[in-house]
């Protein structure tokens, strides 16, 4: 693969940027948060980065299966998956909570680990599933505020995780039943998709503060931050899904070292290494040059694939070629960078 064709997003970097601002202004105010934010912001400092696709879609949402749950394990104990959030419409209210346009996301990914402490007591999660799992927290830019956030909260998917069908409410937390009403409310689910089992955590404690107080009741708090941090954790779950098939490998892409130089010369952060996925067959790919340009032409991309298991392995059956005829949109991977319209809006709760 020629690495010159790949356009990277370089989202941590300017996360980090951002951040390191908010976490100054908020030092006096917000002391809790500011050093949440600092905690952040090394994360995405030393997270191992990969590229996604548009809205980090590699499978049709409603057709998520047991299949790809099993699979979802990072590779690394901290990653950060960077997808650019394009969609056609918005809605201004999940239910009864506001969406804020959010068009850059950033699923910054860890494990559960002795090792690591996120915040003081948030690894006792683990007394209550043994078998590990991985902590989920949004991090994204809003065009309104021209800036990255990071999330009130975030979502800890267990290893040890069933489908269950979200008409279904077996021993759920209300805020997890609140999140599912909103959800299929706005039709972004059908009565009969799965539901992965996920516990809310807080990141940021004012900001949780001040929603309790909004909304007078802590568990819609809760169901603020499931909402928020529900796409980050289809992109984990879709991501893993495909890392970890058999037939995909990982090609690192590095940041340009002339550009790198200019940047630390100016007093600039560097840009970071990233991974991209590669079909590890015989079809030969090159990476598009997107992630810029026009939403709505009709750029060669392709169609979502799915995972096969066989009887000693299981494989990402590859998508299916949409408008083959044209040599633009060929991608590097098993899917499209497609480009990125800056305002194409997408929605989140909460800013």
């Amino acid at each position: 693969m020629n690495h010159e064709h790949v356009q990277v997003l370089n989202y941590c970097t300017h996360a980090i940027d951002d951040l390191t601002e908010l976490a100054e202004a908020a030092q006096t105010q917000m002391p809790r948060t500011a050093s949440v934010l600092r905690k952040v912001m090394g994360m995405l400092e030393r997270s191992t980065k990969f590229l996604m696709p548009n809205c980090g879609e590699f499978i049709d949402p409603h057709d998520l299966r047991q299949a790809h749950l099993d699979l979802a394990r990072i590779p690394y104990p901290v990653v950060a998956f960077e997808a650019p959030w394009i969609k056609e419409s918005s809605i201004e209210y999940l239910g009864e909570f506001k969406q804020t346009d959010s068009t850059k996301r950033i699923a910054l990914c860890w494990e559960l680990s002795d090792d690591f402490e996120f915040l003081p007591g948030i690894n006792g999660i683990g007394e209550r599933f043994p078998q590990g799992g991985v902590f989920v927290l949004p991090i994204y830019w809003t065009p309104r505020s021209n800036r990255w956030h990071v999330a009130m909260g975030g979502s800890f998917v267990p290893y040890e995780n069933q489908l269950t069908i979200l008409t279904d409410k077996p021993n759920l937390p209300k805020s997890s039943v609140d999140a599912q009403a909103a959800v299929l409310s706005a039709g972004w689910a059908k009565p009969s998709s799965g539901q992965i089992m996920l516990e809310p955590f807080l990141a940021l404690p004012e900001f949780f503060d001040e929603a309790v107080e909004h909304y007078g009741d802590r568990e819609k708090a809760f169901t603020q931050i499931i909402l928020d941090s529900r796409d980050e954790v289809q992109m984990y779950v879709q991501a893993c899904a495909v890392i970890n098939c058999q037939n995909v490998g990982r090609v690192e892409v590095p940041p340009s070292a002339s550009l790198n130089k200019k940047r630390q010369a100016s007093g600039k952060r560097p840009f970071f290494t990233y991974h991209v996925l590669q079909l590890n067959d015989r079809t030969s790919v090159h990476a598009s040059s997107a992630l810029g340009g026009v939403h709505s032409s009709p750029r060669m991309h392709l169609r979502r694939g799915h995972i096969r298991r066989l009887p000693n392995k299981t494989v990402w059956v590859r998508h299916t070629m949409v408008n083959a005829g044209t040599s633009e949109g060929v991608v590097a991977k098993d899917y499209s960078l497609a480009d990125v319209p800056s305002e194409s809006p997408s929605t989140r709760s909460g800013d």
